[in-house]
């Protein structure tokens, strides 16, 4: 039997030639996505107030300290991996910033480069970009992961992050790698270290 993996990708911050110094991808991988999806379903039974328990979307950001406890605490104690990517932006050269789209896919292909731990890979991203855009992304990740891995077989989604509770926990990781190496703060970070599989060479350009 083939072995698979789901590969659930999403980012904290921009690339923009503005604003914070750091942009973060995060990367959470495991056999069953209802692992990640049914941490949402008992947040939204166990912790949201009841006015709460119908938004569309959780995000990290606009959650309070009690919520992001849960959630994470959650994923440290499940059957997955982390992978992450930091990216000092003040090492991207000017012109750079005027190619985002391709300046992410090299990104997102770098970290997903070091996730190869089955057969197949099924990769869900939040889906952000135009259909021009995101048939570059998969012809790009696709050649890349191909030519380090031949017989790897990959499949790519695109999902809106609302309709996904692996993406919205996703963000939760995401946002505490982000908090760490922007504002200091390795609270949260804390939490799910032990969960992050290339934590030691996580920051590139260093």
């Amino acid at each position: 039997m083939t072995s698979v993996r789901y590969v659930f990708i999403d980012e904290s911050g921009d690339l923009g030639i503005h604003g914070l110094n750091f942009f973060t991808l995060a990367a959470v991988v495991v056999e069953e996505p209802k692992t990640l999806s049914k941490i949402i379903k008992r947040l939204r039974e166990r912790k949201l107030k009841k006015k709460l328990k119908n938004l569309s979307e959780i995000k990290a950001n606009n959650s309070n300290q009690k919520i992001r406890e849960f959630v994470l605490e959650k994923i440290k104690n499940c059957d997955c991996k982390i992978y992450g990517l930091v990216v000092d932006k003040s090492k991207i050269y000017p012109h750079l910033y005027e190619i985002k789209d391709k300046l992410y896919n090299y990104f997102v292909g770098i970290l997903i480069s070091e996730i190869k731990e089955s057969e197949k890979l099924i990769v869900i991203m939040d889906k952000k970009h135009t259909n021009t855009l995101i048939k570059n992304f998969n012809e790009y990740i696709t050649r890349k992961l191909k030519s380090k891995y031949p017989m790897l077989r990959i499949e790519i989604h695109h999902l809106p992050s609302y309709s996904s509770n692996e993406l919205q926990v996703v963000d939760f990781v995401a946002w505490s790698i982000h908090r760490k190496f922007n504002c200091n703060d390795d609270y949260y970070y804390n939490i799910i270290e032990e969960k992050i599989v290339n934590k030691d060479n996580m920051k590139i350009w260093n």
